[in-house]
């Protein structure tokens, strides 16, 4: 009796222990937007991809030329929970565009981390880790390659003139997908201070240079001096007239309107070339 309770309390704490520790492994794989795309060719498992097309319904592999255009991974179709087939697209290549899934990396920036930052490397389509030349990452390493355990194989790097300057090591590990912009970007936007970059990002909606920021700091500040200069000559002029002639308060009055929207007319215009500069 002794050892049929003691049976059945280690089969209690299994299958509490398997309660807790499944939900947190199918976390660690999955989620996020799943769709199939046309492709020209078949493309592997942990292939980084960009969208092409007019349609944007097709995929091919991404380029580092194009970091900016990195769309989604290649997910394996058969570790999807559901799939939603469509006979009519082009060697159809499911995609995903958030979530946890499989990625392909090397090591061309040095062994990988968990929590590492990844991007596109030289190689098509494969991913890196990302360092502060990248503009843009693809997400953040979920486990870590260094290229000494398993891999999928190696690769030569060539340089501008086709000799090889590098031998790099492939594999696969589960990234979480977010592209955005790189955290760690050394460019001359962090010459900025914060409160411009902001002002800037809300005016035009989009990363905008450090060059049209000043640019249009500086015509602010000059539309703004020269609106000041105008409104204060006229008032100061105003006041002299009216104190030498008090008769002629009529025509000043109307002088010095004139005068007040001609200053805000000059600031509206400074203004607008701005919003012209930072949204164009």
């Amino acid at each position: 009796m002794k050892a049929l309770r003691i049976v059945l309390s280690l089969a209690v704490i299994v299958v509490a222990a398997s309660a807790v520790v499944l939900p947190v492994a199918a976390q660690n794989y999955g989620g996020g937007s799943v769709q199939g795309y046309a492709a020209d060719t078949t493309l592997g498992t942990g292939t980084i991809v960009e969208l092409t097309g007019k349609d944007a319904n097709r995929v091919k592999i991404a380029k580092q030329s194009e970091l900016q255009n990195m769309f989604g991974v290649v997910v394996d179709r058969t570790r999807l929970p559901l799939i939603l087939s469509s006979g009519s697209l082009q060697n159809e290549t499911f995609v995903a565009s958030s979530g946890t899934y499989d990625v392909l990396v090397s090591t061309q920036a040095g062994p990988i981390v968990t929590g590492d930052y990844i991007s596109l490397s030289s190689v098509n389509g494969v991913a890196m880790k990302a360092g502060t030349e990248e503009k843009t990452i693809f997400g953040r390493a979920n486990g870590p390659f260094d290229g000494k355990g398993i891999t999928l194989g190696s690769t030569v790097l060539k340089d501008v003139n086709g000799n090889a300057s590098q031998t790099v090591k492939l594999g696969s590990i589960p990234v979480t997908i977010d592209i955005k912009k790189n955290p760690n970007d050394k460019s001359t936007k962090s010459d900025l201070p914060d409160f411009l970059q902001r002002i800037g990002v809300a005016i035009a909606e989009k990363e905008v240079s450090p060059i049209r920021i000043y640019l249009s700091l500086g015509i602010t500040l000059v539309s703004i001096l020269a609106a000041i200069a105008i409104l204060y000559s006229g008032v100061r002029n105003g006041v002299v007239s009216i104190g030498r002639n008090p008769m002629s308060k009529k025509s000043i009055f109307r002088a010095l309107l004139e005068v007040i929207l001609t200053s805000i007319l000059i600031l509206i215009i400074g203004l607008f070339a701005v919003y012209l500069l930072l949204r164009l």
